[in-house]
């Protein structure tokens, strides 16, 4: 517990208002840039394109991070006993903008199982099985946090953990889904409205996390390194869309690819097409 009249606390209770309503306004802008990504796998019915290992990258990324800020906030959230509602509301923003984030990702996990197409066998039971390592991956990850925390010992080394561990995830997180949109030269159930409005967005949520008290680099470097990968991907994206104009990708290229034996793997290359 920290002090009633400590310096974080006295910090807590005079923050800027500026930076109050711009990590508001990021907090409503992590949901809305990820509104365009569910309504797109929900109105094709389909969730092809879209990399399950970029999926449970990104979610044991967003898993990390989340113990990482949760226990490194404890402090600022035993302030919330001496602070006022609308403060400690304030005070938390930092929090609640991971949590968001990281519920938003995992709703793409489930709409990914559920929208994947059930004909492909093996690559739909690949699917399940991502969704269970992430669950598993979530569940071990905080129930280690809360015996840190209930200990009260190392709190400080484990949250440094997380923050390298979801670092880590983060640099190699967009690498498969990078390799997919390569090789499907589209970027088919992948949202490029969500990257356009994540890919700047990132930096900003960074630069707030990174001005925040409480946190430290391991709570804003992921965050930092996802902005720049989603602009590789946007640009990609971008590229493609430029190349093949959506009712020329359609006409021509679908229905060449699904003659063949398509495969979400990134281990494998997709089947030539037979005459």
């Amino acid at each position: 517990m920290v002090a009633r009249d400590s310096q974080l606390c006295i910090a807590l209770d005079n923050q800027s208002v500026f930076n109050f309503l711009i990590s508001l306004a990021l907090a409503f802008g992590i949901v809305f840039s990820y509104l365009p990504q569910h309504l797109r796998i929900i109105s094709r019915k389909s969730s092809r394109g879209i990399s399950p290992w970029y999926l449970l990258l990104g979610t044991t990324s967003g898993t990390c991070s989340l113990g990482n800020v949760l226990l490194l906030s404890a402090d600022v959230m035993d302030c919330c006993t001496v602070l006022s509602g609308k403060k400690c509301f304030a005070a938390t923003l930092g929090v609640i903008q991971i949590a968001l984030q990281f519920s938003m990702f995992v709703i793409i996990l489930v709409l990914f199982v559920a929208y994947f197409p059930q004909e492909f066998t093996a690559e739909y039971r690949l699917a399940v099985k991502v969704a269970a390592i992430a669950v598993a991956h979530f569940l071990i990850t905080f129930s280690v946090a809360l015996l840190v925390f209930i200990s009260g010992k190392h709190i400080n080394l484990y949250a440094g953990f997380l923050g390298i561990e979801a670092t880590l995830l983060t640099a190699f997180q967009y690498v498969p889904q990078l390799y997919m949109t390569y090789k499907l030269r589209h970027a088919e159930s992948l949202s490029t409205h969500t990257l356009m409005i994540q890919a700047p967005g990132g930096f900003l949520w960074a630069l707030t996390l990174a001005l925040r008290h409480g946190t430290s680099w391991s709570s804003w470097l992921p965050f930092f390194i996802s902005a720049m990968l989603q602009t590789c991907l946007l640009s990609m994206c971008i590229y493609f869309d430029y190349k093949h104009p959506r009712h020329e990708y359609y006409d021509q290229l679908v229905p060449e690819m699904e003659d063949e034996e398509y495969t979400i793997s990134i281990f494998h290359e997709d089947v030539e097409h037979s005459d």
